[in-house]
């Protein structure tokens, strides 16, 4: 099973009702009847295609007030199962985001759609940094361009095109200019690379050298071939065009 789900709607028994998305949270109206996430565990929800999915359970996040985890369950051979992979905490949870995603991994604010999104994956990861794309930053600023950076850079996605090249449990220290997340690691941490929807702008130093070196990032990605090595800094970033920068080992 897919770690995420898209629907354009969801479909209810009634003609009148309506399902939205609230941040983290499904609200469901009825005749004048509101129901939250927290109403709806046990509730079986069609997403059409002959796809249904359970709310087997739903509880507030402790640091993030904003995050509601959900534990989503699909109907399968052995009954009801957990529709989310344990993350590194080893509990299987996610949530509801307003939006889609492009088969390149590149978030679409679509009017409309939804996606079931786990906390394994770097959908997750990334609303649980902080960049939430229906927050925003200190100053007002959207984090939707943010949000998009972020799954690139979680997945060491540099070329923008849906390819990951990271390894699962790699530490990475990410930090921005808007005031989500500062730097905080020591000095065996070294400017990775800056970030944007599309991708890398710049590359410093692959974050995993056997997975891709710079050599074989210059041939994959062109666009990259003049940006790559010494010459990409933070500030050489921040020029060109990036909203998100991280450090690696």
């Amino acid at each position: 099973m897919r770690a995420t789900l898209l629907a354009a709607c969801l479909i209810s028994s009634a003609a009148n009702a309506a399902l939205e998305i609230d941040g983290t949270e499904f609200v469901f109206v009825e005749r004048g009847q509101t129901l939250r996430s927290q109403d709806l565990v046990g509730t079986v929800l069609d997403l059409g295609n002959g796809l249904s999915v359970r709310i087997a359970s739903v509880q507030r996040d402790t640091d993030d007030k904003d995050i509601w985890w959900h534990r989503f369950e699909v109907l399968g051979e052995k009954g009801w199962q957990d529709l989310c992979e344990p993350d590194l905490e080893g509990l299987s949870r996610g949530f509801p985001l307003a939006g889609d995603f492009s088969a390149d991994g590149r978030y679409l604010a679509t009017p409309g759609t939804l996606s079931l999104t786990c906390s394994s994956g770097a959908q997750g990861k990334c609303v649980r940094f902080g960049y939430a794309p229906f927050k925003r930053a200190a100053h007002g600023e959207s984090l939707i361009a943010h949000y998009a950076a972020c799954l690139r850079m979680v997945r060491g996605d540099y070329c923008g095109d849906g390819e990951a090249t990271t390894r699962d449990g790699t530490t990475i220290d990410i930090y921005d200019d808007v005031g989500v997340q500062q730097p905080a690691t020591g000095a065996d941490f070294h400017f990775e690379a800056g970030w944007t929807p599309e991708g890398a702008v710049c590359v410093h130093h692959p974050r995993i050298p056997e997975h891709l070196d710079l050599t074989a990032l210059a041939q994959s990605c062109p666009r990259l071939a003049g940006a790559l090595g010494a010459s990409c800094t933070e500030s050489a970033a921040r020029e060109r065009g990036a909203v998100l920068f991280n450090r690696s080992r």
